[in-house]
């Protein structure tokens, strides 16, 4: 799913792997977590023509993949045409889908086709119905089995297991042995899992203190990793969901148009593709859009500097950013401090 070669290659030159790209903010799975806040309208759309650009711009770049993002990005009508032309350009196709729209076969057997090169991601965060009502607390507790079948189907249509992640995204709603069992149930049918630990300010409107119900404990989210690691058949695992490399060589466009280094950190003073091109404003923003101040480990902070792990791990700078601390600050959701005879 992942060409290595090329991101490390892209990551030593300072340049980018992926281009993360939000094409609405519309979605009805209504994760009660999600930053986009399960909007029932789009606020926020980038028009046809700026797709169509900044693709064109992320080839000039070097881009490898295209990450395909929303809300929900297969409600877009268009989002069929805008994959073929990223194909036609020589991109890997990404697709990232709470996956209740696959549930209809024609859109299951397009996005598979236009996949084939690239990823499906999923996502449901538990098996268990009660889990799942708290969760998506306006949904009925069969959109389970439909994400279920619909992956089904795409494996039954010849679609590659491993070409299928189920993204997670673990708060302190649940139990840690629920997200294990649902890790579980996963692998069992041969899926990937990308772990996500819940994000302080994904849900903005909300006062930061009720918010802290979604923050899972310290030892649960290590209990977590502790089994995630053995899926992973690695001594070691970063605390974001991808490697340090993936982090630096990737770079987002938010679906109102600004540019930031990843699509969960959602600031706004790089620029927006509204008002200049994708290619200038990278250009102009590099060193920020890759962390480069973070690629010489004197400027990790304290706990990162002597850390065993941070020739692939610096922490999520996406949770630090909500958490007040800023881009460069401390990842609070890390563990290792605490718990290092676990890893």
């Amino acid at each position: 799913m992942i060409d290595f070669k090329a991101l490390d290659t892209a990551y030593l030159e300072n340049r980018f792997y992926s281009l993360q790209l939000e094409i609405g903010d519309v979605c009805y799975q209504n994760c009660i977590y999600c930053y986009m806040n399960a909007l029932p309208n789009s606020l926020n759309q980038i028009s046809d023509e700026k797709i169509y650009n900044i693709l064109d711009d992320a080839k000039k770049l070097g881009i490898t993949a295209i990450e395909w993002l929303g809300g929900e990005p297969l409600l877009r009508k268009s989002v069929f045409e805008f994959m073929k032309y990223a194909e036609n350009l020589g991109f890997k196709n990404n697709m990232w889908t709470g996956g209740l729209p696959l549930s209809n076969k024609t859109i299951a057997r397009k996005t598979a086709e236009l996949c084939k090169n690239g990823l499906i991601s999923i996502h449901i965060s538990t098996i268990d119905p009660k889990i799942h009502k708290i969760l998506h607390p306006n949904r009925n507790e069969r959109d389970i089995q439909i994400i279920i079948d619909a992956l089904k189907y795409l494996l039954d249509i010849g679609y590659p297991a491993d070409q299928i992640l189920n993204s997670v995204t673990y708060t302190g709603l649940q139990p840690p042995e629920d997200m294990i069992k649902t890790m579980d149930f996963f692998y069992s049918l041969g899926v990937s899992i990308s772990l996500n630990i819940y994000h302080t300010y994904l849900r903005p409107d909300m006062d930061k203190f009720w918010l802290e119900k979604f923050i899972p404990d310290e030892k649960d989210v290590a209990l977590v990793y502790e089994h995630f690691k053995n899926f992973m058949d690695v001594k070691h695992l970063p605390m974001n969901c991808v490697n340090k490399q993936y982090c630096s060589a990737t770079v987002a466009v938010l679906n109102d148009g600004y540019v930031t280094p990843c699509a969960t950190i959602r600031e706004t003073s790089s620029g927006n593709v509204n008002n200049e091109s994708f290619y200038n404003i990278v250009n102009n923003n590099r060193d920020y859009l890759i962390f480069k101040k973070f690629k010489h480990n004197e400027n990790l902070p304290d706990d990162c500097r002597r850390c065993t792990i941070n020739d692939i791990c610096w922490g999520c700078r996406s949770r630090a950013y909500a958490a007040g601390l800023g881009i460069y600050g401390k990842d609070p959701r890390c563990f290792r401090t605490h718990t290092e005879n676990l890893f």
